[in-house]
């Protein structure tokens, strides 16, 4: 065969072999780079990852294919990088996904990225997990896109705080239960936070080890990220983890609403679904959770004080969150000690029970799971 015929048959094969990137990363630091780059690596994608910002991104989308994944480092200025990066986001096309990384490490300042219509916005140092689980949340969104409906897209929220209308109706008992039912029944990678810092009954409910990470998260929420929450969760199986404490009596813990709010929403981007065990006592602190819930379950029985109490908790949590769902949970029932009956209560309280959790005359109380 002719040399020139050789050339012209391996130059078509060199013009097939020009792969698009199916990463692309603008970035501003060797760090970030290369942890783009092995991520990419892992993932099996062709990738190019180069020094630059939003600015550089766009040229490079004004003369080169979109690829299915844009990494952009956003910098640290608030207000240049929200007007920068909704700039991207108008140039892409709805099947690439944008990841943002950036130093502003403020709970507004994310939601604020997400609503632009950035898939994901990760805190520097990047890490190799976090930016694994960014593209992995990315994916998933397209399948669950094809599942549901753009309404239920918008508003959902998998922060569900179970919260007792008195003490002593078995909140948290109902709390270990719903999340080992996620978990292990429904396969649903879940995580279970209790916030009573003092005198949460998770850990011990559950045989775990109390640890200081939740109050250090609460002080340093800048430390959040995903090998913190990692290695201050217990790993009860492959899909149920737990964050509990149990702090000194005579010590504060020191905590912000954002700082709440931080915690709330990395543990919910790790998991499917956030159970929070909520004290009824500590109004700051109940009020930063309860703002922050997309569902929360009401824990009451059928005395009269539970009665008087699950409407006062109930006018409370829609005023600090009138967009949340409620659902009343009635625990204990069916003993002949009940001082009201369930029709009554009902009309009573102006709501329907959505369940109704028999006393277990065995145990003396709610079963365990």
């Amino acid at each position: 065969m002719p040399a020139s015929n050789i050339d012209d048959i391996f130059g078509d094969l060199d013009n097939d072999l020009d792969v698009v990137p199916e990463m692309v990363g603008f970035v501003s630091d060797g760090q970030t780079h290369d942890v783009t780059l092995s991520v990419a690596k892992q993932l099996s994608f062709p990738a190019e990852v180069r020094d630059g910002n939003c600015q550089d991104a766009m040229n490079y989308l004004s003369a080169s294919e979109p690829p299915r994944y844009l990494i952009v480092d956003i910098g640290s200025d608030e207000l240049s990088a929200a007007t920068s990066i909704f700039s991207l986001i108008t140039a892409l096309p709805e099947s690439t996904k944008a990841i943002a990384v950036g130093t502003v490490n403020d709970i507004g300042f994310y939601r604020e990225m997400i609503d632009i219509g950035v898939s994901d916005y990760l805190l520097k140092p990047l890490t190799e997990k976090s930016l694994l689980n960014a593209i992995h949340k990315a994916d998933k969104s397209d399948e669950v896109l094809i599942q549901h409906d753009n309404d239920y897209q918008e508003n959902h929220n998998n922060k569900t705080v179970v919260i007792g209308a008195r003490g002593g109706v078995g909140a948290s008992t109902i709390a270990v239960n719903l999340s080992w039912v996620l978990a292990e029944q429904l396969a649903v990678k879940t995580a279970l936070l209790d916030m009573d810092i003092e005198f949460g009954t998770i850990a011990l409910a559950l045989d775990v080890e109390p640890t200081r990470g939740l109050r250090e998260a609460l002080e340093n929420p800048e430390r959040l990220d995903s090998l913190f929450i990692s290695s201050t969760t217990a790993k009860l199986s492959d899909n149920l983890a737990v964050m509990a404490t149990e702090e000194n009596l005579n010590e504060d813990v020191v905590f912000t609403h954002d700082g709440v709010a931080i915690l709330l929403e990395s543990l919910s981007r790790e998991h499917q679904q956030l159970i929070i065990d909520t004290p009824r006592s500590a109004v700051k602190l109940r009020k930063s959770i309860l703002s922050e819930a997309g569902t929360i379950i009401l824990v009451t029985d059928y005395s009269l004080p539970s009665l008087r109490d699950t409407i006062r908790t109930h006018s409370a949590i829609k005023t600090i969150n009138s967009d949340c769902k409620v659902l009343i949970v009635a625990n204990k029932t069916g003993n002949q000690h009940t001082a009201m009956p369930p029709g009554e209560f009902e009309k009573a309280l102006g709501m329907k029970v959505v369940a109704n959790i028999p006393e277990d005359n065995k145990l003396g109380s709610s079963p365990l799971c």
